[in-house]
C-alpha cells in the first residue's frame, strides 16, 4: 500500500512537471504540421543548431528572460519555431523569421543570434557583448 502510493505520488509529481515546463516552452505539439514563415538560408545551418534548444539561465539574474528556438527542416526549406519572454511586457511565441548562415542564425523578430562555437551552441541577445549558453532540450 505504501509503495503504491510513494509511485503514485510520483506519478503525479513527474506529470505536473512536465506540464508546467510545456506550457512555459515549446512543445512537439507547436512545431506539428506546416510552417507558416520560413528562413531565409544563405547556408544551410551547422547541424548543431537544429532541434529544440533553450537558453540556460545566466547565473546571478533573478528573472532571466526565456529564450527557446526549434528549427526544423520541411523538405528542402528550413523553418524556426520561436519563443521568448521578457517576463514583464514583451513576449513572442510562434513560427518566426530567421536569417541562417551557417553556424549562425538571428532572429528577425528581436535580432537575437544563435550561433555555434567549439562544438556548443550559444545565443546572444541584440546590442549586447555577452554570449549565453544554450542546453538541447530531447
Amino acid at each position: 500500500m505504501l509503495r503504491s502510493t510513494f509511485l503514485c505520488s510520483l506519478l503525479l509529481v513527474s506529470l505536473l512537471m512536465t506540464a508546467c515546463v510545456t506550457s512555459m516552452g515549446i512543445s512537439q505539439a507547436d512545431v506539428s504540421g506546416t510552417p507558416t514563415t520560413y528562413a531565409t538560408v544563405a547556408k544551410a545551418p551547422n547541424p548543431l543548431l537544429m532541434g529544440h534548444w533553450r537558453r540556460m539561465n545566466p547565473e546571478g539574474i533573478e528573472k532571466p528572460w526565456m529564450f527557446q528556438y526549434w528549427l526544423v527542416k520541411n523538405g528542402d526549406k528550413y523553418a524556426v519555431f520561436y519563443n521568448y519572454d521578457s517576463r514583464k511586457k514583451n513576449a513572442f511565441k510562434g513560427w518566426a523569421s530567421f536569417n541562417i548562415d551557417g553556424d549562425s542564425m538571428t532572429s528577425g523578430v528581436d535580432g537575437a543570434t544563435f550561433f555555434v562555437k567549439d562544438g556548443q551552441v550559444f545565443m546572444q541577445v541584440a546590442g549586447r557583448n555577452t554570449p549565453y549558453p544554450m542546453e538541447k532540450i530531447d
